[in-house]
């Protein structure tokens, strides 16, 4: 299991240095988070393939960082809106080949009823099906509050998009869904094309991994007996830490692990 670090546990810096500072914590793997439109352009992509090369480390995923938006943006029902909206993220498909990454992770729109799912699922295959030109897969993730919070849902868009379903596992996310991570992997294992992980103790649902209680032994060993060895990626928020030690000894206590 090679542990990764986002580029997001760095922000508000500029992405470029986030991912050259993770890159130089050990960082074997990682996943660049764009803050804005001209860093998907030259020189600031240039400048991040550099460092991915210099430092021999392959970025698996992208992050949008218009995920804010897409239940407004690709899930709202507005067709003339959606249409501008996939193709506004044709770039980060784009972008995310010219990295070499797999995936570009999305969060999804709003939970819905049943009934309305169709929509949602075609949206998402035309999302697929863009994706698929660059050799790139959109990936939902388990995120609170959003569709993919709903273990259901996931079963049915999966069933709906067949091999081109994958899914973003977020423990974290988990945790404040109240549903059980263990359970994602057993029902996706072979289809989780990304793991972002932290820790968490009594006041605080997320912190560097190996500062709390969770048991990242046993996430380890049911990923692996699901059909799931690619990478496990730290992503923290800017106050769930104070100095990068801590997130380098969480390189290092998860490379013993894993």
């Amino acid at each position: 299991m090679d542990i990764g670090i986002s580029s997001s546990c760095f922000y508000p810096g500029n992405t470029e240095k986030a991912f050259e500072k993770a890159c130089k914590l050990g960082a074997k793997t990682a996943e660049i988070f764009f803050n804005c439109s001209e860093e998907m352009q030259k020189p600031i992509i240039s400048e991040i393939k550099e460092i991915k090369e210099c430092y021999c480390v392959p970025i698996r995923t992208i992050h949008p960082y218009t995920s804010f938006a897409e239940p407004f943006m690709l899930f709202g029902g507005y067709e003339r809106r959606t249409n501008e909206g996939i193709d506004f993220y044709k770039r980060y498909f784009e972008a995310a080949a010219y990295l070499g990454a797999e995936a570009v992770v999305i969060h999804g729109g709003k939970p819905i009823h049943q009934k309305d799912e169709l929509n949602y699922f075609e949206v998402f295959a035309r999302l697929c099906e863009e994706g698929n030109k660059f050799g790139v897969l959109p990936a939902h993730e388990n995120v609170y509050m959003r569709a993919g919070s709903d273990v259901g849902f996931l079963k049915r868009l999966k069933h709906y998009l067949g091999d081109d379903f994958k899914l973003v596992l977020d423990i974290k996310q988990s945790r404040r869904c109240d549903v059980d991570e263990f359970e994602l992997i057993r029902l996706f294992g072979k289809d989780i094309i990304q793991l972002h992980i932290s820790d968490y103790d009594k006041s605080k649902d997320c912190i560097p991994p190996g500062e709390g209680k969770y048991d990242f032994k046993k996430l380890f060993e049911a990923l692996k007996n699901n059909e799931y060895d690619k990478s496990a990626l730290i992503e923290l928020y800017a106050w769930s830490w104070e100095n990068t030690s801590q997130i380098e000894k969480s390189v290092e206590y998860l490379e013993k692990i894993g």
